[in-house]
């Protein structure tokens, strides 16, 4: 007869297999009773010897190797992108967790309004009354306390006639009483607690939300993911990430190169009762009375060690001896600046009789329609809802037998390209990942041209973690701005698009179930009218073979910005972005020509010559595909 234990060992037996076996039984009854019992063993420093907390063996105490396995609980279960609105949610949680990544927290905004009101007059201000009313700067000061720092008011105040102003305060108490008598001197009241009720909820808003940001960016030298299936609609499953922070035992466990504890996440089935996520930690050596807990925070499908070291400066405050590591930033920077070396020496020559001229494309193109057998019907193969929708041409039938087609238009990668008769055209060509994914992009454009001059840096953070990183403390150490926007690499329509100059931030995108590339933020865009612009060309690859012959359509597409750019909020996707029409924001769009008029007026430019320039880019986009292709 199986017995609890067994049961446990049976569910867990996955998440078991990384702890030594003879501490499943202990860590099957402290999961049981949710016994949380470190506190016996361990104790928390602060600044002994890192700047924030860390986490030591008692002085009574010691740990012999698997000796102790310690439950560590989750403070902290969210995600990148709802992370700020829980802590603007539950103020409590971020306090626990200024406290917990040792965060300094401004003071609470204080009701200023009455101090405000009492503001000191400027010099300036003293001055110019002094000498509009010939009096002394201590008169013109008095005078303008007494006026509320109204100038006009002051002024006037020193220099009407003494009758006069017995005469005018006998008509301002007049005009008071009759104000009170209606009732407008209380609106005026009202309007002015209101108003003072607002100012101070936003500033109270401002200071929250700051707070939050301070989180935000600390975060990601605490936070630690694991990853889990679920099953979607159609039965297959899908990966999700699960981004957590542990307990103040669990944070304050700092990194280093000789760890002498594990720490791992251990999700606890309770059957009915759900899941309950924890993490656990065990002696992997024997630990002295004292002696500080150290673990390894590099994951184990880094292998390069430029890369290892590249990771730890998402931990900088958690690293043990980060005297060393700072030492290894010079490493870094120099093993970029050999990297950008080569690619400054770079040189691309596109393969001979491959890519034809604009004029031979023309004349190419029109041999072939000479050549080709007019046809009564063209039959279509689609999977495409909106080519069977909107393509309506008289001499087009759809089949549903790719062998029979003439075009065949599919939304999946095709496969077949060995099957395809000399008259089939697909809308895809081969290997046109190399160009789809943003990651391959920047590698072939890397490994084609080096580093143009319209590309911005790019790097693919699961592979070129170092390079990135060296990148990132070189310009740091040029102190120029330091601006980078992570992309996802196969996804469009400005999904999961962040722009942010925290480097943990970036670097722990290598943990992220969803890859992605990270380039350099271009701070300094070409405006339309204040608005960032982006332009949407269609370009028709009409064959790769024999020659590469491909078309550009004259009319373009402009999409604008909602807002003015400015690098003052990169959270403002307005701003930023201008790609609306799949998010809740409404489309701005303008047509071709009116962009045109309108840039030639705005700049001392010619668009042809733009175009010109345009269409050089597009041109080496394409013929570095001939490297790939080819080579």
């Amino acid at each position: 007869m199986s017995t609890a234990f067994d049961a446990f060992v049976t569910v867990h037996q996955y998440q078991l297999a990384s702890i030594p076996e003879e501490l499943w039984q202990p860590l099957f009854m402290k999961l049981g009773e949710d016994f949380l019992d470190a506190g016996n063993y361990v104790e928390l420093h602060h600044g002994d010897p890192m700047e924030g907390y860390s986490l030591h063996v008692k002085a009574d105490q010691e740990l012999k190797k698997h000796s102790e396995i310690f439950l560590i609980d989750h403070a902290w279960t969210t995600s990148p992108e709802t992370a700020k609105k829980e802590l603007l949610a539950n103020l409590a949680l971020m306090a626990r967790l200024e406290n917990l990544m040792d965060i300094e927290v401004a003071e609470e905004p204080q009701d200023s309004d009455e101090e405000s009101d009492d503001e000191d007059p400027s010099e300036d201000d003293i001055k110019i009354v002094a000498e509009q009313a010939n009096v002394s700067e201590k008169d013109a000061e008095q005078a303008l306390r007494a006026e509320n720092n109204e100038i006009v008011n002051a002024i006037m105040r020193l220099t009407i006639d003494p009758e006069d102003k017995a005469e005018q305060d006998r008509f301002d108490d007049m005009m008071m009483n009759q104000i009170l008598a209606n009732g407008a001197a209380q609106e005026k009241e009202e309007k002015e607690k209101k108003s003072k009720y607002e100012r101070r909820l936003k500033r109270e808003e401002d200071w929250k939300a700051e707070r939050a940001n301070m989180v935000y960016r600390k975060m990601w030298s605490y936070i630690q993911t694991y990853s889990y299936s679920i099953l979607q609609q159609d039965g297959r499953p899908t990966s999700q990430t699960a981004w957590y922070v542990t307990d103040e035992v669990g944070s304050a466990i700092c990194h280093s190169s000789d760890p002498n504890v594990i720490v791992l996440p251990f999700i606890f089935s309770r059957g009915a009762s759900g899941m309950i996520p924890y993490s656990v930690f065990f002696p992997i050596k024997d630990i002295p009375a004292g002696e500080i807990v150290t673990c390894d925070l590099v994951p184990k499908n880094l292998e390069r060690e430029s890369d290892k070291l590249a990771y730890l400066f998402a931990f900088e405050d958690r690293v043990l001896l980060d005297s060393e590591i700072q030492s290894k930033r010079q490493e870094l920077t120099r093993l970029f600046k050999e990297h950008q070396e080569k690619l400054k020496n770079q040189k691309f020559t596109p393969p001979a009789g491959k890519i034809l001229s604009a004029d031979e494309a023309l004349e190419a193109l029109k041999s072939e329609g000479e050549a080709t057998a007019k046809k009564d019907s063209i039959f279509v193969c689609t999977d495409t809802t909106f080519v069977q929708q909107f393509l309506k041409l008289e001499n087009v039938k759809f089949t549903n037998d790719p062998a029979k087609a003439d075009i065949l238009w599919t939304s999946q990668d095709f496969q077949g390209w060995d099957s395809l008769e000399p008259h089939q055209i697909v809308n895809q060509f081969p290997n046109e990942k190399c160009i789809t994914y943003k990651h391959n992009m920047a590698e072939l454009i890397r490994k084609t041209y080096g580093s143009p001059d319209w590309y911005m840096p790019t790097y693919n953070i699961m592979t070129e973690l170092s390079e990135f990183v060296g990148d990132y403390l070189n310009t740091e150490e040029e102190e120029k701005t330091n601006l980078w926007i992570t992309k996802p690499w196969n996804m469009a329509r400005g999904l999961s698009l962040d722009i942010t100059d925290n480097l943990a931030e970036i670097i722990r995108q290598h943990d992220n179930t969803i890859p992605k590339i990270a380039q350099r933020y271009l701070v300094s865009p070409c405006l339309y009218n204040g608005k960032k612009f982006d332009l949407r060309y269609i370009v028709l690859v009409r064959r790769t073979e024999p020659n590469l012959i491909a078309c550009v359509y004259n009319m373009f597409w402009t999409r604008l910005a909602n807002k003015k750019y400015s690098l003052e909020d990169l959270n403002d996707y307005e701003t930023q972005f201008t790609v609306m029409n799949y998010s809740k924001y409404e489309m701005t769009q303008l047509d071709y020509k009116s962009f045109i008029h309108n840039m030639e007026k705005q700049y001392p430019i010619k668009w042809d010559t733009v175009q010109k320039d345009i269409n050089n880019a597009m041109k080496s986009k394409w013929h570095k595909i001939y490297v790939y292709q080819y080579n």
